[in-house]
């Protein structure tokens, strides 16, 4: 379900890049499951970047 909640979120932050003109952008990501994976990564879709960090 986190899945779910992290893609949609990343579809929103690259909406609202092409909507304000910009080319890269930021998402924090607060994870407090116990498996979970942190750090940062890079998301590309076609010219936009979003640099997201999960902690």
């Amino acid at each position: 379900m986190a899945e779910l909640y992290n893609s949609r979120g990343e579809k929103q932050l690259m909406e609202y890049l092409e909507y304000y003109h910009l080319k890269k952008g930021y998402m924090l990501s607060f994870n407090f499951n116990q498996k979970k994976q942190t750090g940062i990564r890079r998301i590309v879709m076609g010219e936009k970047l979003l640099i997201e960090a999960v902690v």
